[in-house]
């Protein structure tokens, strides 16, 4: 099943069921819905597992940038609703943590547990911004999808390293003001509101992430009121990709979802 709703594009597989809640999947930078193509497989037979594409991305409509942070929570809401959902565990990377928060915050109504992985989440967080700065320098023109992937991934699976890239390839130009609106400091979350998330929260973090290694998210734990923090031993910053499997059993556990 597929639709649009305020010029969001989503997928969702599987049906809803009455007193479950579904999957959202929220996307990376380098990325699109399609990305999640591996947890729909693994999901979508028991669950109703739903992915769109954030604003800005895939098929999805521009980015508003005189509300930016208002859109991203408006979009997993109205994509919630509009694939049939009144609530949801999100599983967010990269990116998608910037919404996965701001949503948990704004509408808690509709999120059940919540998954950040290899994310700073917008959250004004030094270890992490500083981090970031430094990865930055190995970007260049790709940005983060420039390090989304180990060498040793690259070099062992070339044919799914090209079909990683080829979902970036799909993507709209990012416009470089917006993403560096995304690290404005009057965008960022102070890290006393995360204490008012009182959804479960699972920080996943891969032990080689060029982005955000853990180090550089552990001390987010103890900010929220029911953290915990996992590292995925040898994976990079996209283990859902890399690692699918390994991946999925630990989102299936935290979850509390049969497969």
């Amino acid at each position: 099943m597929e639709g649009a709703v305020g010029g969001i594009r989503w997928s969702a597989q599987g049906e809803p069921r009455a007193g479950e809640a579904s999957l959202l999947f929220i996307h990376g930078a380098g990325a699109n819905r399609a990305a999640w193509w591996q947890q729909f497989a693994a999901f979508a037979q028991a669950h109703h597992v739903i992915a769109y594409d954030l604003p800005g991305f895939g098929e999805s409509g521009a980015v508003d940038a005189a509300r930016m942070d208002a859109q991203m929570v408006e979009a997993a809401a109205d994509v919630i609703t509009a694939a049939g959902a009144t609530r949801a565990k999100v599983v967010c990377q990269s990116l998608g943590g910037w919404t996965g928060v701001r949503l948990t915050l704004a509408r808690p109504d509709l999120v059940e547990r919540l998954v950040l992985c290899c994310t700073l989440a917008g959250i004004a967080h030094l270890p992490g911004l500083h981090s970031f700065a430094e990865a930055r320098q190995h970007m260049g023109r790709q940005g983060p999808a420039a390090l989304a992937l180990t060498e040793s991934f690259i070099h062992a699976q070339p044919l799914m390293a090209s079909i990683y890239r080829q979902f970036g390839a799909f993507n709209p130009v990012a416009d470089p003001v917006l993403a560096e609106r995304l690290f404005a400091p009057d965008f960022l979350l102070p890290l006393e509101s995360l204490s008012r998330i009182t959804a479960p929260v699972l920080i996943l973090a891969g032990e080689h992430d060029p982005i955000w290694p853990p180090a550089a998210l552990s001390d987010l734990v103890p900010h929220f009121a029911d953290a915990r923090m996992v590292v995925m031993p040898g994976a990079g910053h996209s283990p859902y990709f890399e690692q699918p499997d390994a991946f999925n059993r630990l989102i299936a556990e935290f979850l509390d979802l049969d497969r």
